[in-house]
């Protein structure tokens, strides 16, 4: 297949994806899912694996990511390997000028986020989280990418799925009405 044909039908593929999801996610996330990126947690100390982000940048997504996603009963944020998800799908996905804005929207957010005890800091998030929203801002806010990326590293990584999603690795006849109680893992909504 040629080069041009490739590009077609994955811009086909995007396209379909869009739709189908009716804009829920943006485009670079819908990359990320049709690209199948995996997340592989980086060896310590091997800065030389981090593709767009620093050592000392990749350890406050961890944290911002972990409040995100905290561990409770089941596995957080960095159990399922987000933070070197987030660097492999900032380089695999994002085009320059957006990486640029993702390092610059951090480089903003870390010091307002260190200078608060750890334990102010989940409000901190919160707050950053609600104003963004409230402003509905084009091009998006560095915490509601982060937010997004973090989301979407978490759901399609296998702690993700198998901790929190009715798993089924050989699914058999579909059954549309099943009351939660009957669910192994129940899911709550507030």
């Amino acid at each position: 297949m040629s080069q041009d044909a490739e590009l077609m039908r994955r811009r086909e593929l995007l396209k379909r994806a869009a739709w189908l999801l009716g804009g829920a996610i943006s485009a670079p996330a819908a990359l990320a899912i049709l690209q199948g990126c995996s997340a592989k947690e980086p060896v310590a100390g091997a800065a030389s694996t981090l593709k767009v982000l620093s050592a000392a940048q990749l350890d406050v997504v961890a944290e911002i990511a972990e409040i995100i996603i905290p561990r409770t009963e089941t596995s957080g944020a960095r159990d399922a390997g987000v933070p070197a998800f987030i660097d492999e799908v900032l380089a695999a996905v994002y085009v320059k000028a957006d990486q640029d804005r993702f390092t610059s929207g951090l480089a903003a957010f870390e010091k307002p986020f260190r200078e608060r005890e750890v334990a102010d800091r989940s409000a901190f998030v919160k707050q950053s989280l609600e104003s963004a929203l409230e402003a509905k801002e084009s091009p998006r806010a560095f915490i509601l990418m982060l937010r997004e990326l973090t989301l979407l590293g978490y759901f399609s990584s296998k702690v993700g799925i198998l901790d929190n999603m009715e798993y089924v690795p050989v699914p058999t006849a579909f059954q549309g009405c099943v009351p939660l109680s009957q669910m192994k893992k129940h899911v709550y909504w507030e």
